[in-house]
Order: structure tokens, then C-alpha cells, then sequence
């Protein structure tokens, strides 16, 4: 379990039989099947078995699996120096860390997720998957040379209700909250190390990715407050250089191709996202549903 620091107070770890220690404060880790949940039991999820799985719901959870790999081989994987050290933050069903080990990567992955943590069980590298807070990383500074997010940053500081109808409400501390998960992000980057942050566009009226149904359409006002816009990840990340690239080759329209407006629209977006390569600023304007945002981390001044 080497890698690992106490995501309380930043001590070492001791490995005990089948837990992780902290050697500075005490607290314990449990290990399971060789991963280590860092939660405390504060899940986002009420997870506590598979009889609660829908039958919708499992057809959803093998199509993620495609889309994992498709995010890695096809997008992710090709952007990264050889023998990278890559942290997945909010890894979902955590085949991106067996995928990116199958590229010759150094891969770790996090989620906070009781449901992924069972899931986890298939994973080939189970033992690089920990269940943790990523407001509160469980690695040491500059750990990283690459951190990828995807479909995280929006969930953070807002309440949401799913089913049949999906609605969001942001919470008071929203922004403060971004900006931790953010600059922690960064703490785990070593310097001159890439973050890559994505997620639906804010600034896009027509939001593909929570509707009631996998790839159904959600219409959403510009101050809605929950889909993040590229000035609000630039912000975020001030203090270093944040540029918007193109999502071309990042899905394979598989969900909202079931509907459709998916099936008459996909050839359209793709060109879309391929004209982005050439035009750069296409790729942060309202035209594009769907951020990929490139934080290149500076080295500190102190």
C-alpha cells in the first residue's frame, strides 16, 4: 500500500493486517479485497448490496464500461508521456485504472462511492483503487505527474434529486467547495504536471449528461449554478495556465444516440469537435456542450 499518507493529517501509514494506521494521529483505514477506504463510512451513496440494483440500472453499469474504455484508449491515453503517473479522481467503476496499466501507465484511482467499491472487486488492480474524499486526497504533494476528473467538479456543492425528473439546487458554499477540490487537485500534481478537468459546459443550454434517462436531454438556464463554465474553471485555477481543448474523439455517443435527436445530431458535434482542434476558442465558447479544460501546473514562488 505504498503511496498512501493519512488523508486526516498527512502521517505515514503502518500496514496492519488488514488495515492502514496513521502513524501520526491514529486513525485506521480498513482494507478490503486490497482496497483501502479512506471514508470513515461518509459514502455519497447508500449502496449495501446488488439486490438494489434495477434491471435498468445494471444494463447502465455494463454500458459504463465501454465508455471507460473509450475515454482512455481514445481520448485520454494519447494526451500523456510514456510511464506517466496518473490519478483518475472520481474513477466511477475503475476500469480506467486497469486500462491505463495496460498502456504502461502508473495509475490510481479514487471514489467516494459505496457502489464502486463493490464494483471493484472485478478490478485486475483493485489494490491501486482507494474509496476517499477528493477534497482530501490520501497522497502526498506533488505525487502526480497527471490528475484526470471527469464528470466530478459539477457534482460538488449541490444537492441533487434524480429519477424520472432530475433537479439540482446549489448549496450555499458551492464555489468554496470547488475551490478545494481544485487546489487539491493541484496539491497531488507535482509542478509542471497537467490536471485535466471535464465536464458539461455551463454556457450550453442543453445539458446531455443528467437527465432522467442516460443521454436524454436536459434543457438548463445559464444560472442554474451547477454546470461549471470555462471562466469558473479558470478562476479556480488562477493562479496557473488553463486552456480549453477540443473534446473530438472523447465519447462515442453511444447513450445519446439512443434518442433521436442523438442519432440526427452526432455527425454534427463530431465535425463540431474536430473544427475545435483548428479553432481553440471554439472549445471554451458556448457552442461546445461539453468542457475538457488543461490546468498546466506552475512551480510555486515560495
Amino acid at each position: 500500500m505504498a503511496g498512501y499518507i493519512c488523508p486526516a493529517c498527512g502521517g505515514p501509514l503502518d500496514r496492519a493486517e488488514s488495515a492502514l494506521i496513521c502513524r501520526r494521529c491514529g486513525r485506521s483505514y480498513p482494507i478490503e479485497n486490497d482496497i483501502v477506504d479512506f471514508s470513515g463510512g461518509a459514502y455519497y451513496d447508500s449502496f449495501t448490496g446488488e439486490d438494489q440494483l434495477t434491471p435498468e440500472h445494471r444494463v447502465g453499469l455494463v454500458a459504463e464500461v465501454t465508455g471507460s474504455r473509450w475515454r482512455i484508449e481514445r481520448y485520454y491515453a494519447p494526451k500523456l508521456a510514456r510511464r506517466a503517473r496518473v490519478l483518475d479522481c472520481g474513477c466511477g467503476n475503475g476500469v480506467s485504472v486497469d486500462v491505463l496499466h495496460e498502456l504502461g501507465f502508473d495509475a490510481w484511482g479514487v471514489d467516494l462511492s459505496a457502489l464502486r467499491k463493490w464494483q471493484w472487486r472485478e478490478r485486475t488492480h483493485r489494490d491501486r483503487l482507494a474509496v476517499a474524499n477528493a477534497l482530501q486526497l490520501p497522497f502526498n504533494d506533488g505525487f502526480f505527474d497527471v490528475v484526470i476528473t471527469s464528470g466530478v467538479i459539477e457534482h460538488i456543492g449541490v444537492r441533487e434529486t434524480g429519477g424520472a425528473s432530475y433537479a439540482v439546487e446549489p448549496l450555499p458554499d458551492r464555489d468554496a467547495l470547488r475551490e478545494q477540490f481544485v487546489a487539491e487537485l493541484l496539491r497531488v500534481t507535482r509542478a509542471a504536471g497537467r490536471v485535466f478537468v471535464d465536464a458539461p459546459n455551463g454556457t450550453f443550454p442543453i445539458d446531455f449528461w443528467h437527465g432522467g434517462a442516460g443521454g436524454q436531454a436536459r434543457w438548463h438556464r445559464r444560472d442554474e449554478r451547477f454546470l461549471p463554465k470555462f471562466s469558473e474553471l479558470r478562476a479556480l485555477a488562477r493562479e496557473h495556465d488553463v486552456t480549453a481543448v477540443s473534446p473530438a474523439g472523447r465519447f462515442a455517443f453511444r447513450q445519446v444516440g439512443r434518442h433521436w435527436y442523438g442519432r440526427l445530431f452526432a455527425a454534427p458535434v463530431a465535425l463540431l469537435f474536430a473544427l475545435m482542434r483548428m479553432a481553440p476558442a471554439l472549445a471554451r465558447s458556448a457552442v461546445n456542450p461539453y468542457l475538457v479544460i488543461e490546468i498546466r501546473k506552475k512551480a510555486s514562488r515560495g
